[in-house]
């Protein structure tokens, strides 16, 4: 019912499936459910092989524009998250408001 949902396909309708689609794409969501939400691997992955992953530094610059935010707000409540959204033209108006805000208030 999980795929279903999370595809909008109505249950119904998959049920439909030749049941050999239907086997796969249920073994997948079960396999899909086993692996780290953090680093995308499964326990029996390694209990298999030890060294199956190696760890490599993967640069991201929208992981990076978080982390650089996240230093700066130092006044972030705890479980606060930062979110990546797309500047738009009203957005960077905003933006430079608070900043002036914040600019007068340290003068004061």
């Amino acid at each position: 019912m999980s795929y279903c949902f999370e595809k909008g396909i109505p249950h119904s309708k998959f049920l439909k499936w030749d049941a050999e689609d239907r086997a796969k794409t249920v073994a997948y969501a079960l396999e899909s459910s086993q692996r780290c939400n953090m680093c995308g691997t499964a326990g029996w992955e390694w209990e298999e092989n030890k060294f199956a992953y190696t760890a490599l530094d993967d640069f991201c610059q929208g992981c990076y524009q978080k982390a650089m935010y996240s230093e700066q707000q130092s006044s972030s409540l705890p479980g606060t998250n930062v979110k990546l959204v797309p500047t738009t033209a009203r957005l960077s108006a905003q933006m430079k408001m608070k900043a002036k805000k914040r600019s007068r208030l340290k003068m004061d």
